[in-house]
């Protein structure tokens, strides 16, 4: 424990988890409330939606769907879906998919009931009036840990970049981790998302704002990463790998949630902004750099990320085994397929000095446990053109 701060730590989420944990969604769910499924259409085409419709049916409960949802949901977006959650006359919000479905779920928590431009609402802006709708996540990926947080991260178009809407509101009534939803996932999909959970980790595990709470969620949800990630890719259907690639989403989601991101994220959102490259993907691309640029400010704990995730670190000065974790996630993510550049992803690269920009304004990059300025942010951006 650090003597020196008074930390605090908060989960106000109810959580559901493992296998058929779905058919829970009947009791949560209240006898008045209508809730709008925000979720995208290729979860509406792959069946999962019809396990959830299937569920709410057989207990009579109504509900509208908007399957409208697109990765890293933009303003426009989230407009319209709060339009049918006005004039359906809905009540409830249940986010179904990954980060992007759940985000636009809380979102529309927002939109559907609070005056004005939705963006007022963004961080440092207005305080949400009243009562908020109901909120519940069904999460289908294993990486954003979105169920958990209290944000909403939204784009802005016009402006070409994400920022997030922060409030105690908007935590989920209850969470459901099941993963028989997840049992079709794409070796991709998988692959990415488990590259964000386990940025989240890492990032919470690091920063400035970590504490013994969030330190135990990372450190788990980093073991559990390395442990089964690789197993979830090679077979989706590996029911114990994905309920435990779920739970450490969630774990990394509630550290994350508490203790902060950094760097990491500061540049995958620009990169996700102008180039549209899916967020996880786009973590684990400066994952690793990141780390290299952290180790003298947190050797310690990196060297603990590194035994955390089996690299053989006896003998070695902590200096010497933070490189091993680096390595570590390098192995862990060329084992599951990520590219580890933009141009072996068929990308050329330009730099934009507003993308630079946007890192140094980004609040959570003041998380980070090591100050970086617009040369070091340069440089860790071409690494991985």
């Amino acid at each position: 424990m650090d003597g020196s701060r008074i930390c605090r730590y908060s989960s106000p989420v109810r959580l559901i988890f493992g296998p058929g944990a779905l058919q829970e969604l009947k009791g949560e769910i209240g006898p008045k409330e209508k809730p709008l499924i925000t979720t995208d259409r290729g979860i509406a085409r792959s069946g999962v939606l019809k396990k959830v419709t299937d569920v709410l049916d057989a207990a009579a409960i109504p509900y509208e769907v908007f399957d409208g949802v697109e990765p890293d949901p933009t303003v426009s977006v989230i407009e319209e879906a709060s339009k049918v959650f006005r004039s359906r006359a809905c009540t409830a919000v249940i986010g179904l998919g990954g980060g992007s479905s759940i985000d636009a779920a809380k979102a529309v928590c927002v939109g559907g009931t609070q005056e004005g431009y939705l963006l007022d609402y963004a961080l440092g802006g207005k305080p949400l009036a009243g009562d908020i709708p109901p909120f519940y996540a069904i999460p289908t990926t294993v990486g954003t840990g979105s169920e958990v947080t209290a944000v909403a991260v939204v784009s802005d178009e016009k402006n070409k970049i994400k920022t997030g809407i922060r409030s105690p509101k908007l935590a989920a009534k209850a969470a459901i981790l099941d993963p028989l939803l997840v049992s079709s996932l794409p070796p991709k999909v998988v692959a990415e998302t488990a590259a964000d959970a386990l940025s989240h980790a890492t990032e919470a595990y690091v920063g400035q704002g970590s504490n013994a709470i969030s330190d135990a969620l990372a450190i788990a949800a980093i073991r559990m990463i390395s442990k089964d990630a690789v197993n979830l890719v090679k077979n989706s259907a590996n029911v114990e790998a994905g309920g435990n690639m779920l739970i450490a989403s969630c774990m990394a989601g509630m550290a994350f949630d508490n203790a902060g991101v950094g760097l990491v994220h500061a540049m995958a959102h620009p990169l996700g902004a102008y180039y549209h490259i899916p967020h996880g993907l786009a973590c684990a691309l400066y994952l690793p750099g990141v780390m290299e640029f952290n180790a003298a400010a947190r050797p310690e704990k990196l060297a603990s990320l590194a035994h955390a995730m089996g690299a053989a670190i006896t003998g070695l000065k902590a200096e010497e085994a933070a490189e091993r974790g680096v390595t570590a996630v390098q192995a862990l993510f060329k084992e599951m397929g990520l590219p580890g550049s933009l141009s072996a992803m068929g990308i050329t690269f330009r730099l934009e000095p507003k993308m630079v920009e946007d890192v140094l304004a980004f609040p959570p990059g003041k998380n980070n446990p090591r100050p970086f300025d617009a040369g070091e942010v340069t440089r860790l951006f071409e690494a991985v053109a």
